[in-house]
């Protein structure tokens, strides 16, 4: 991920030299192929067809990683223990955090989620 938010769109080839370039340990084309097909199944990056090859690139900015990550365990908590859940966590926050609080009801209350 770090390459492709360096450097941009960029082929296996490309993201294998570029990390077999900073380590002593080298990694095979398919270990990083893997790691970037899973990377795309999850969301992280996108892929385009350039001839025989696949050129991949970020799904989002380098600064949206947290933003992103925390909204996926949301829904994951969401998923496995309902909105009720969120509800009560929502209902907990105060000061700082209320404005949080306000846009975590909002969401529980999504008809989408119940």
């Amino acid at each position: 991920m770090a390459h492709l938010w360096q450097v941009g769109p960029a082929t296996v080839g490309e993201v294998l030299d570029a990390l077999n370039a900073t380590t002593k340990r080298k990694r095979a084309y398919t270990t990083v192929l893997t790691i970037l097909v899973r990377l795309g199944e999850k969301g992280y990056v996108t892929r385009s067809r350039e001839g025989r090859l696949y050129r991949y690139v970020a799904a989002f900015p380098e600064d949206a990683l947290a933003a992103e990550v925390g909204r996926r365990e949301l829904q994951r908590l969401i998923e496995r223990h309902g909105v009720g859940t969120l509800a009560g966590f929502a209902a907990d926050l105060v000061g700082a955090d209320a404005a949080l609080a306000v846009r975590l009801r909002a969401l529980a209350d999504e008809p989408e989620h119940s």
